[in-house]
């Protein structure tokens, strides 16, 4: 009566297991050596003496590279530590951005009061740029204004509010194709680039030119973070690094059934570890067909998993007779995006079997005589038996 109950519970757990969500792999992390810049570039733009009105600004050319220092090198990541699964470039800067005017020297036309001016304003703005074909590349950065007036009314007059700045610190993340471009044993360049700087000279009511100078100071730190997992381990046991295993079948006789011998390949357990694959499988020195296995190729064995095999042997040819099985493995691909170029391959396991066949004796007609063990064996067993009928006499 109780089962129509149990099969409720049962398909309720079911449900429940469907809905919960697939464990990730958990991944590791390591952060490269900052890399120092200091960038700077500049615009100016002039404007005729007895002006009240602006003629119009200049800008700097879009995503002009800064000074000499415009490109920064960041270092790759380094595919000896396993399989690079995720990269965020980083950057923690100052950015300011600095806008002054000035009167050229030698200009008449100020009046003794002091109450002529010359006024202008500048903006500007910057980009991070990392490798081109990264999804989400171009890093745009603040946007900074700033104006100046000269009021003190004197030829050679000047001013300089001061900068504007603004504290820019940001991680951009590589898309999952392109991160192939961050991985190898050098390092990948990053364009400090000014996106735009304006500069313009909005009135002067000197008789000399005035000029607007809008300036931009960058300074910094770039690094890049790196996620990834382990490389596959290749063992033949589940609890240390065996690379090679021999298998003895010992010593038969010719003809002799031969028990076959158990062995397995693990991929050693470790959460942060890719899955393992057997790509290939050659035999070597078995010239007379006495060996075989069970072995057959495989795509991902997971970490911490192992498959079983079984080697066999027939005694069908007399001799110490071997045989050797060259295992190449391989990572295998995981279940997120990762870079091609770190999968590691080439991995190799060596299995050796071996045994020795011998002849059994044979008397004056032809037939086999037994071993001295087996007449040792058949002698107890006559004892045994006449010990047990003299009981049953007595």
């Amino acid at each position: 009566m109780q089962q129509p109950s149990v099969h409720k519970a049962v398909l309720a757990a079911l449900a429940v297991l469907a809905t919960m969500p697939t464990l990730a792999h958990a991944t590791l992390v390591t952060t490269t050596a900052t890399t120092a810049f200091d960038v700077s570039n500049a615009v100016t733009d002039t404007l005729g003496g007895k002006t009240a009105t602006s003629d119009g600004g200049q800008s700097g050319t879009a995503n002009t590279n800064m000074d000499t220092q415009q490109k920064a090198t960041i270092a790759q990541f380094d595919k000896s530590l396993g399989v690079l699964t995720g990269a965020t470039v980083n950057v923690a800067s100052t950015y300011k951005q600095t806008t002054s005017v000035t009167v050229a020297t030698g200009g008449t036309g100020a009046n003794s009061d002091g109450t002529f001016t010359a006024g202008g304003t500048g903006s500007s703005s910057v980009n991070l740029v990392i490798p081109t074909g990264v999804s989400g590349a171009s890093m745009s950065l603040s946007n900074v204004q700033d104006s100046c007036t000269v009021t003190s009314g004197k030829i050679k007059a000047s001013c300089d509010n001061g900068s504007q700045s603004a504290t820019i610190i940001k991680s951009t993340s590589v898309d999952g194709n392109s991160l192939n471009t961050y991985a190898g044993s050098g390092s990948f360049l990053v364009d400090l680039v000014a996106a735009s700087n304006s500069a313009e000279t909005t009135s002067n009511q000197f008789a000399g030119t005035a000029t607007t100078t809008s300036t931009i100071n960058w300074q910094g730190n770039l690094s890049a973070t790196y996620s990834y997992l382990l490389h596959a381990a290749q063992s033949f046991s589940a609890g240390a690094s065996v690379t090679s295993l021999t298998l003895d079948f010992g010593d038969v006789y010719l003809g002799d059934a031969v028990a076959s011998k158990n062995f397995s390949i693990s991929n050693l357990l470790d959460t942060n570890r890719v899955g393992l694959k057997l790509t290939n499988v050659a035999e070597t020195g078995d010239a007379n067909n006495v060996f075989s296995t069970s072995l057959s190729l495989f795509d991902n064995l997971a970490q911490g998993a192992s498959n079983g095999y079984t080697a066999s042997f027939l005694a069908t040819s007399l001799g110490n007779l071997s045989a050797s099985y060259q295992l190449t493995l391989a990572d295998a691909n995981p279940d997120t995006a990762f870079a091609s170029s770190t999968l590691g391959a080439g991995y190799n396991l060596t299995l050796n079997l071996k045994a020795n066949v011998l002849q059994r004796a044979a008397d004056s007609a032809g037939n086999n005589v037994p071993e001295p063990a087996s007449l040792m064996l058949l002698g107890l067993g006559a004892c045994g038996l006449y010990t047990s009928r003299k009981r049953r006499q007595s």
